[in-house]
């Protein structure tokens, strides 16, 4: 079983562009340690958070385009709409205390793995966008941990610890359609 499991990983990566394969050698798995920094002011929190919901949505609605898997489907809509509300509530949260500047695009490392996704199809495209969506969950698990524990007091702070839970949930949701 395991020679046989062997084979289908190799033969999967030998299908992969090189790019992909890169990606998923630097790309912590689950439980691995985040690459993100850790945010202690909310001007280092804002951006990554922002970039990264932003990822989440663009990235899942990829998924409910290209994606033929009705599992796959489901958990991309739940990204989406989470994700959109999340959005909402920093923005929020933002506008009642200290302002600070959001961005308007992904950082550099998003729009990388956006652009991975959109060069993959059929089942790559699923195990990319899996793989993808379970090291951007552990990194803004960490993220969100951090800040919720260490950030500076005020409304951000109070969106980071309000938000964690749902992250894990995201995390947990994802270790299912892995499994499936």
């Amino acid at each position: 079983m395991k020679k046989i499991i062997a084979l289908v990983a190799l033969s999967t990566m030998l299908a992969m562009p090189v790019a992909v394969q890169a990606q998923q050698a630097v790309t912590p798995a689950a439980g691995s340690p985040t690459q993100m920094k850790a945010a202690t002011t909310q001007d280092e929190f804002v951006p990554m958070a922002v970039s990264s919901n932003m990822y989440e949505i663009e990235s899942s609605r990829m998924a409910l385009e290209k994606s033929e898997s009705a599992e796959v489907k489901r958990f991309a809509q739940h990204m989406i709409d989470d994700h959109t509300k999340a959005t909402a509530e920093l923005k929020a949260a933002l506008a009642s205390g200290p302002k600070t500047a959001t961005p308007e695009r992904l950082d550099p490392k998003h729009e990388r793995m956006l652009e991975e996704l959109r060069a993959a199809s059929g089942t790559q495209f699923n195990a990319l966008y899996i793989q993808q969506q379970g090291a951007a969950h552990e990194e803004s698990i960490g993220l969100f941990q951090g800040y919720a524990e260490n950030g500076e007091a005020g409304p951000v702070k109070d969106f980071a610890a309000k938000t964690l839970p749902t992250l894990e949930m995201h995390r947990d949701m994802l270790a299912k359609v892995k499994a499936s």
